[in-house]
């Protein structure tokens, strides 16, 4: 059970094998309760948490794209890709966001966001945690 706590995503890449190796730490942080995505510094997912899967209407086999920036709306793309961009050239922290992404059922839904700047840790990542607008 603890082995699928995250589901990786399927990706060609030369950074898909440090991802790999070290996701026993994302087990660790994110239960399986907590909605949650991994990505890298070029803005992949690289991990989604069996909540995140099913807050974002995804089935279990129904694939995801890879790109989280294909996820949000237009209307929000700018702030998200600003915000992401300002983590990885100037280390900004946090961020908070209020967003809509496309679902799995190809609808748009609302969603607050806490973004986390860890990629000056040996994992190098940004995760982000979702949350139901409805939540308090």
């Amino acid at each position: 059970m603890r082995e699928a706590l995250l589901e990786e995503i399927p990706i060609a890449s030369k950074t898909q094998k440090k991802f790999t190796d070290n996701w026993k730490r994302f087990r660790e942080t994110f239960p399986p309760h907590l909605p949650a995505l991994v990505l890298d510094a070029e803005g992949t997912i690289r991990h989604l948490t069996p909540a995140a899967r099913r807050m974002l209407e995804y089935k279990g086999d129904q694939l995801v794209d890879s790109c989280f920036f294909a996820h949000v709306h237009s209307k929000h793309l700018y702030q998200v890709m600003r915000d992401v961009a300002d983590m990885v050239c100037y280390g900004k922290a946090h961020a908070s966001w209020l967003v809509r992404l496309k679902t799995g059922q190809g609808r748009w839904q609302w969603f607050k966001a806490i973004v986390s700047n860890e990629l000056s840790g040996p994992d190098a990542a940004i995760t982000i945690t979702l949350r139901d607008v409805h939540d308090p």
